[in-house]
């Protein structure tokens, strides 16, 4: 109920604050409904050139349409109107450019009527460049004839969909498409949806024409075509029934193995995670010799870069089929956070980046137990997070995007892994049955749509009130917004006084403040423990808060002053815990004791990188910190050499050139 009071509210919002956007984003005067997308693709002259029909609609009385173009030639006899009605023509004045908002305006004699429908026709032409982003060309060096093979491929995240054909490139403006793609004969092409026919192009011997089924509802920077020479293989799955294909280059082919192995596995899985069916009928998957990203998750028809696809089972690694696996995972959790759901604007990016991150960890740790990659990925994201974020020229993970210029800074670690952990964080604190039923409320309820941050608060909010997880009188939202809109991460510092502990916050930072400034942030801090005595790791639901409304906590634990605690069970929570320097010992005690496994694999994790990044800041003694760290000759588990290789580099290159590196070796 109260979700769709949100969405309501949102919607009402959205339109009543139209007149105020500035001036890089389009009106909402009028909005699409349908694509008719025809596009001919010449790979011995690097152009294509086409046509577009767009159904829109009046939403407000106006006389001006302004839609994306960029770098696109178009005459102004070639853009028309007409009523869908009556299919009555209306005369445009005057076509123009805004080079710097990449907006085609379109001025018109008379002004559109609320309510009614129109179809805009566009013709242009472009150019195939070798940028890697729009509609672009890239090439492989064939090695049987040694020649250069071309193919056209497109990379349209985050704003690039514009360079490929007109249209409205922003991602709230979601509509279906229906794409005919035109090329040579001996190419194939591939795109979103499925094939319907092709047939011969009967002005242009050796041509065809592809026809594609009508899309689902989706954003621009989702389409995606490709014209090649590629080979492909195929599955079938047996538990949706969906066709999954792989491409590549003819030399590469084989390499396609592992990728078309697990890919049904992962899609699969997920399914069963978010309680939605996959809505397409066939996963297209294409390794690109030349792309700029890692891989892009357009629905239907996911691009990747070569080596984060293809996997040669003769001299590939574990480490190479782990990536790739990560990769897929990640790109396919997007066909639902992303794809079905997508972000109003793009200062809600981390969220759809940070998901797919977080749940793709969980993906392959049901594929692959044995890579253990559920920790391992825990790991790699505290290992972004902590030097990063520990600056002050760090951002906050959600930031607010002006002009269009700006998105593709935000594709960092910040976006990506923080926000993966701080999802990971609220998984801990909701518990997996809250967290999971609440996102899955949350698909159901935007579905084809479009949502902020705060929409997925409000469901998670929503299923918490049934189990009571959150602190009295706090909501998801009042919680994570100290972690979202805020830059950094906090410190938690430790007093014990026999069995009761008591606990403060500052914002950790590789610059300590000077002794005149006080840190202004805090956090809500979900506070988890275990003892000697007490050892539950696995308990990852708050037992108590750390808030901004009290300085300090204090509590029992129930342990005696000669046991060890530690705080933060199973690294949950994104903080670094500073113990007073008798618990820090017993620390060190137990983990070069036989019983060193009895701290959780991922605490041993914390404790080395906590100890040694506060001894840096002079926080906590070396000696200290170098005898726990004396642990790891006996370790057995990767997660913790990783940290703690990590850590001595750092202090290698600082003492290589003096007289103690002989001592430090």
């Amino acid at each position: 109920m109260l979700c769709k009071l949100v969405v309501a509210v949102t919607f009402l919002l959205v339109w009543t604050a139209a007149a105020e956007l500035p001036a890089y984003r389009l009106p909402t005067d009028v909005i699409p409904h349908h694509y008719n997308l025809i596009l001919s693709t010449d790979l011995d002259r690097f152009i294509f050139n086409g046509s577009v029909d767009i159904k829109i609609e009046c939403k407000k009385a106006t006389d001006v349409i302004k839609i994306h173009s960029k770098s696109l030639k178009i005459a102004d006899k070639s853009v028309t109107l007409r009523g869908i009605a009556d299919y009555s023509l209306m005369t445009v004045s005057g076509v123009t450019l805004d080079i710097d908002n990449d907006f085609l305006i379109i001025q018109l004699q008379e002004q559109l009527m609320p309510g009614s429908l129109y179809l805009l026709q566009i013709r242009f032409l472009g150019n195939l460049t070798d940028s890697l982003v729009g509609y672009y060309r890239s090439g492989y060096e064939d090695q049987v004839s040694n020649t250069t093979r071309w193919l056209a491929v497109t990379q349209f995240e985050p704003t690039d969909a514009r360079r490929a054909f007109p249209c409205f490139d922003e991602p709230a403006m979601k509509a279906k498409f229906r794409i005919s793609l035109g090329h040579k004969n001996s190419l194939h092409s591939v795109s979103n949806m499925f094939l319907t026919s092709s047939v011969e192009d009967k002005e242009r011997p050796g041509w065809v024409w592809d026809q594609y089924e009508d899309s689902v509802p989706m954003s621009t920077y989702l389409i995606a075509f490709l014209v090649s020479d590629f080979q492909s293989k195929q599955t079938l799955s047996h538990s949706n029934n969906v066709l999954f294909r792989v491409w590549a280059r003819k030399d590469a082919i084989d390499q396609t193995e592992f990728a078309l192995n697990c890919t049904p596995k992962i899609l699969s899985f997920y399914e069963d995670f978010f309680k939605i069916k996959f809505p397409i009928v066939k996963l297209d998957s294409a390794a690109i010799p030349d792309f700029s990203a890692g891989a892009m998750e357009n629905w239907g028809l996911v691009t990747y870069r070569e080596s984060c696809f293809l996997v040669d089972n003769k001299t590939a690694a574990v480490r190479d089929k782990y990536n790739v696996a990560n990769i897929i995972a990640h790109e396919l959790a997007h066909m639902w956070f992303g794809n079905l759901v997508t972000m109003r604007w793009w200062t809600d990016l981390w969220l759809n980046e940070g998901f797919a991150t977080f749940v793709a960890r969980l993906a392959v740790q049901r594929e692959f137990p044995e890579w253990n990659s559920y920790n391992f990925e825990v790991l790699l994201n505290l290992l972004d997070i902590f030097p990063l974020d520990a600056l002050k020229s760090s951002h906050p993970v959600s930031v607010p995007i002006g002009h269009p210029n700006e998105i593709n800074q935000i594709f960092d670690s910040i976006s990506y892994s923080k926000g993966a952990f701080l999802l990971h964080m609220m998984n801990g604190f909701l518990g997996d049955n809250v967290f999971r039923n609440g996102v899955n409320m949350y698909l159901q309820q935007f579905s084809y749509g479009n949502s902020e941050t705060d929409d997925l608060w409000n469901c998670l909010t929503l299923e918490a009130a049934k189990t009571r997880v959150l602190p009295p009188g706090q909501t998801v939202k009042s919680i994570m917004d100290s972690w979202t809109l805020q830059t950094g991460y906090p410190l938690v510092t430790v007093k014990r006084d026999h069995g009761r502990i008591t606990v403060s916050q500052k914002r950790f930072l590789t610059i300590q403040h000077t002794s005149g400034e006080q840190s202004k942030e805090c956090w809500w801090i979900p506070l988890t423990f275990s003892t000697a005595i007490k050892n539950n790791f696995n308990e990852t639901q708050s037992t108590h808060w750390l808030s901004c409304d009290v300085p300090e906590l204090t509590f029992d634990t129930g342990s005696q002053s000669s046991d060890w605690i530690i705080l933060n069970n199973k690294a949950t929570g994104l903080y670094r815990v500073n113990y007073d320097h008798h618990t820090w010992s017993l620390l060190a005690k137990v983990l070069c004791s036989p019983n060193f496994a009895a701290i959780h694999e991922l605490n041993r994790v914390q404790l080395v990188m906590d100890s040694m990044s506060l001894a840096k800041l002079g926080l906590l003694e070396y000696r200290l910190a170098i005898r726990l760290l004396k642990y790891i000759r006996k370790e057995r588990a990767y997660n913790p050499w990783r940290a703690a290789s990590t850590c001595l580099r750092e202090l290698e290159a600082l003492l290589w050139r003096t007289e103690k590196f002989d001592q430090f070796k």
